[in-house]
């Protein structure tokens, strides 16, 4: 039988017990952005404007535990890469957008997973794969069968088909993301026997919450986790 677990929305008043890095890659005009304000603020805002990067956060309390997500929007445009390529360290969680309607940003997608595996990590990184405009059926490029081929290849943790205009599968996406943050990186360290067979090093990295949980968190060394 499953585990069950209650997550719940959080205003970010709340001190974290856990901060936690997320990142969006994937070509530009994917959706990356309307996908993380349709989370956070749970309407479609068309005609943003991206940056190279783009800084956002929200809170989560996963049964007894607070996990402040960290998410970090990086622009699809190669001219900036060797500037975004600086915020895959440490991240324990890439989003990896692509459109259904377009074939480019699919074939793109093995770049931005080889930048993952490239990136040297202390620990691996969930992995979430997104394939968003699913409200636009009728322009659908991408066969099932390529995505599926792509998960299996890639050892894809989640796959997730999603509407920014719609806002379908957006919450939902959300929720096995913080889940499944908390299975692989969390729960294990609350057992006991983690506590005594677990390194200090390890221990402090991943278990010490940021020092300071305000909004000063994103431009200091703490973001890491």
């Amino acid at each position: 039988m499953d585990k069950s677990y209650e997550i719940t929305e959080l205003t970010k008043d709340k001190m974290a017990d856990y901060n936690i890095k997320a990142v969006f890659l994937g070509n530009s005009g994917v959706g990356k952005t309307s996908i993380i304000k349709y989370e956070l603020e749970n309407k479609f805002l068309p005609g943003i404007i991206t940056n190279v990067f783009d800084y956002s956060s929200k809170k989560c309390k996963i049964n007894d535990k607070i996990i402040h997500l960290q998410i970090w929007d990086l622009c699809g445009d190669e001219t900036y890469d060797k500037i975004t390529t600086n915020f895959y360290r440490a991240a324990l969680c890439f989003f990896v957008v692509f459109s259904l309607t377009d074939k480019n940003s699919f074939f793109n997608l093995d770049k931005w997973i080889n930048r993952i595996k490239n990136e040297p990590q202390s620990l691996s990184p969930i992995i979430i794969l997104i394939g968003n405009k699913k409200d636009i059926i009728d322009d659908r490029k991408i066969t099932k069968e390529e995505i599926e081929d792509f998960k299996i290849r890639n050892n894809i943790d989640c796959y997730f088909e999603t509407s920014a205009k719609s806002g379908e599968a957006i919450h939902e996406l959300f929720k096995e993301v913080i889940k499944k943050l908390y299975i692989k990186f969390i729960e294990p360290t609350l057992s006991e026997v983690y506590s005594i067979t677990s390194s200090q090093s390890t221990s402090q990295s991943i278990l010490t919450p940021c020092a300071d949980d305000s909004e000063k968190c994103k431009v200091c060394d703490c973001i890491v986790f």
